[in-house]
């Protein structure tokens, strides 16, 4: 049986579809958000200023590998929910805009009874 996974990304801006993950670090800590192109945008010119007066950091870069478009992922317990299960769990879990839901909530909501 031949199955097919399409990985859609969500804004987590504004909720729409996302066609890209911006990284960026600050404070020492790093950070990966997706992104729709407009709020890319947004998001690079507000930094802009600041970049342009930054000098660089001796510390190293860390590159991470592009996420394939449409490529299978690894499996979660929500990504093994049927559709309707997973518009039931994300009202019960009020998690409507998640992108990322551990298996451990999705679990607690299986011994609710998946409500």
């Amino acid at each position: 049986m031949a199955k097919t996974v399409i990985v859609r990304l969500t804004d987590d801006i504004d909720g729409g579809d996302a066609e890209e993950t911006v990284y960026f670090a600050l404070d020492g800590k790093s950070f990966e958000i997706d992104v729709n192109s407009d709020n890319a945008v947004r998001l690079r010119a507000a930094f802009e200023p600041f970049i342009a007066k930054a000098r660089q950091g001796s510390g190293t870069t860390r590159t991470r590998p592009a996420r394939p478009a449409g490529g299978a992922g690894e499996k979660t317990l929500f990504s093994q929910l049927s559709g309707e299960e997973k518009l039931r769990f994300r009202a019960w879990a009020d998690m409507a805009t998640a992108r990322r839901i551990s298996d451990s909530r999705v679990k607690s909501w299986v011994a609710a009874g998946k409500p």
